[in-house]
């Protein structure tokens, strides 16, 4: 049904601020405002807010409440201030991770109107906007229209499934977003059931209780996502019960998550079928242009191929290159020879790259570099790098450039790291479509795989044994090849403490395992726009000097077209 025309105006006219450290958490709440029609200004910190609140007016603040600086109460207080000097009052919402959920009275208690739970429901929001800002004649059709698509999700299921009492199988199509994918996530869940029971009762038996309940925290979560919910309660209360060391307890009630768990087994074993893991190849490729490489355009092109870059090298003859030319977003020259054939190669591919928007990359002697450089077209120059060569730093600006001139075309790669196998067979499905999946079982493994290449993202898990999240971010952190590396922290922990600690880690990004799928998929394509963005933001600062007018220009295109 379409929208009044007064009623369009006055959600044109609402305006929301969104406070939130978090880009993540930002793009996600401004991206579901602006589909429902409603204007909003973002703010990262407490003190950012209150400059805005001193200058604008809004209808309604979603205020974070774990914030460093100024988290959102001393945040509240300060508004507040601002509020009754100004004669009028704004509802301020909190809006908090899932474990707010059992302090919604105290944060009604500190002043705020309200409590919206990450990661933010639409309909909740929805609901919020609707009580909040009534003038602006909210409803809830995608609410039903979600429902519609579920409800058909849920008929396509094989009759035989839905005979089985144990399984929710709308909350398994709510979290997998649709049939096929919550018959794969059912499919991973069934094909480790033996195994992973053994586990449990060998480290029950064992009283080996760390690594027993980091199986029964996996089994939580996997069970969760695919509607097994009594075994997921069952998992949860052990999980509590191991966190307050009752022992006796795990002994006494671990017979009875088995028998249920391994009581699923015959009714679902006939969906174990054989699968083939999807592989993307690399597509990326630079044009290394030297009239001989050498043993520098050798160290240069294995570095880059570490990367997963096709290093296609071509002698610095005109004809030759300009048969290449559409081949690559990143070109490199390595100069040489004389000043005037130098000048001329420099001055054709400067030109190539202004024109296709490519970047240019200078490597080699100093006093040949300055002869490159002495064109008309300079400014076309990304990067000048002279002997030595520092590899690592190159591979990293590389993957940067391609990254600004390649935008989202290309496959990502996502790393992830988890110790359940079948969590992990999860996200290859789950991510496969759309990017290239590598998976690390430990963190060892993980830090292995980084000495090696340089994924766009690591999602990272939090219990794991010998060596958890947080110390594999650490180790990533401390490690100057691999300190750029985004991370997100995928994990089934939403306790408050846990949480706080991981957050005072700096990540960046915090999901739970229990997103469904949608939803999960959705953040992580924004975080990669906003992301993309900040890069090229930080690129034409004082940390790259050598940044040209190019960079600014494709960062204006990416903040405008995501």
């Amino acid at each position: 049904m379409p929208i009044p025309e007064n009623v369009q105006e006055n959600r044109k006219n609402a305006r929301v601020l969104v406070v939130d450290d978090m880009p993540v958490n930002r793009t996600i709440l401004s991206s579901m405002l602006t589909t429902m029609g409603v204007s909003c200004d973002l703010a990262g910190s407490g003190s950012e807010c209150l400059e805005l609140c001193r200058v604008n007016t809004y209808d309604l603040i979603l205020l974070d409440h774990r914030m460093p600086d100024m988290d959102g109460v001393e945040t509240l207080m300060h508004l507040k201030e601002l509020f009754l000097k100004n004669r009028k009052e704004t509802h301020v919402i909190c809006h908090t991770a899932d474990e707010g959920k059992d302090y919604i009275n105290l944060y009604k208690a500190a002043g705020f109107a309200d409590v919206l739970i990450k990661p933010a429901d639409p309909g909740q929001l929805t609901l919020m906007l609707m009580n909040y800002i009534p003038d602006a004649g909210f409803t809830l059709p995608e609410e039903e229209e979600k429902k519609a698509h579920d409800e058909g999700e849920l008929a396509s299921l094989p009759d035989w499934l839905k005979g089985i009492p144990s399984l929710d199988l709308m909350a398994g199509i709510k979290h997998c977003d649709s049939a096929s994918d919550y018959l794969d996530a059912l499919t991973v869940f069934t094909a480790s059931i033996h195994e992973k029971a053994n586990d449990i009762e060998r480290f029950e038996r064992e009283e080996n209780w760390p690594m027993y309940l980091l199986r029964i925290h996996s089994l939580k979560s996997v069970a969760t996502l695919v509607g097994a919910n009594s075994l997921a309660e069952k998992a949860s209360n052990l999980e509590y019960s191991g966190s307050q060391e009752e022992y006796g307890l795990i002994h006494a009630l671990t017979p009875q998550l088995l028998t249920e768990y391994c009581g699923l087994l015959p009714q679902l074993e006939r969906l174990l079928v054989k699968e083939e893991v999807r592989k993307k190849p690399s597509q990326r490729t630079v044009l290394f242009v030297s009239d001989e490489p050498g043993i520098v355009g050798r160290g240069i092109s294995r570095s880059l191929e570490d990367e997963d870059f096709n290093v296609l090298c071509v002698k610095d003859i005109p004809e030759v290159v300009l048969n290449h030319r559409a081949e690559a977003s990143v070109m490199i020259y390595y100069p040489s020879g004389d000043n005037d054939h130098i000048r001329s190669i420099s001055t054709m591919l400067a030109e190539m790259c202004r024109d296709d928007d490519k970047a240019f990359c200078l490597v080699g002697n100093p006093q040949d570099l300055e002869v490159a450089r002495d064109i008309h077209d300079r400014d076309r120059i990304t990067a000048v790098y002279p002997r030595p060569v520092n590899l690592d730093k190159l591979a990293t600006d590389i993957c940067l450039f391609y990254d600004m001139h390649s935008g989202c075309d290309r496959t990502r790669t996502i790393l992830v790291i988890d110790d359940d196998p079948d969590f992990l067979h999860i996200m290859e499905n789950w991510l496969s479509d759309s990017y290239r999946v590598e998976c690390a079982h430990s963190g060892a493994g993980a830090l292995a795989y980084l000495d090696r290449k340089r994924p766009d993202l690591v999602l990272l898990d939090h219990d794991m044994p010998r060596m958890n999240g947080e110390q594999v971010m650490q180790k990533i952190r401390s490690n100057p090849t691999n300190d750029r590396v985004l991370i997100i922290f995928l994990t089934g922990r939403n306790d408050r403490e846990v949480v706080l600690k991981i957050l005072e880690q700096r990540p960046d990004g915090y999901l739970l395992k229990s997103m469904p799928r949608e939803e999960f998929l959705d953040a992580l394509q924004r975080f990669f726009a906003e992301s993309a963005a900040s890069l090229s933001m930080s690129a034409s600062n004082s940390s790259y000097p050598w940044a040209p007018y190019f960079i600014l220009q494709r960062a204006k295109q990416l903040i405008l077209h995501p």
